[in-house]
């Protein structure tokens, strides 16, 4: 299933998603082309308002409801190693 297939799919209140059990509350992006994910993150927050929308990649997406600011390819990688660190530690 293509991205823009699930971004649309997404809004629909009645899809009960990839697994059958209901519909999603968070949606991860990374990897994807930058106006790709812009377009899919920004039909979400006018058209799936309950979803919580997440970035990964070293440029920020101002429709996401998190994302990481604009950054270097090695600054990014720092920050997600601190990130991971923190989930994998527990603390």
């Amino acid at each position: 299933m293509s991205a823009m297939d699930i971004g649309n799919r997404l809004v629909d209140p009645e899809w009960q998603g990839l697994d059958g059990k209901g519909p999603y509350d968070l949606a991860m992006f990374v990897g994807m082309p930058y106006y790709m994910e812009g377009l899919i993150i920004g039909g979400l927050k006018h058209f799936a308002p309950d979803l919580r929308t997440m970035t990964l990649d070293n440029l920020y997406h101002p429709h996401a409801s998190w994302s990481f600011p604009n950054a270097t390819l090695e600054e990014w990688a720092a920050n997600l190693k601190v990130m991971t660190s923190k989930f994998e530690g527990g603390q």
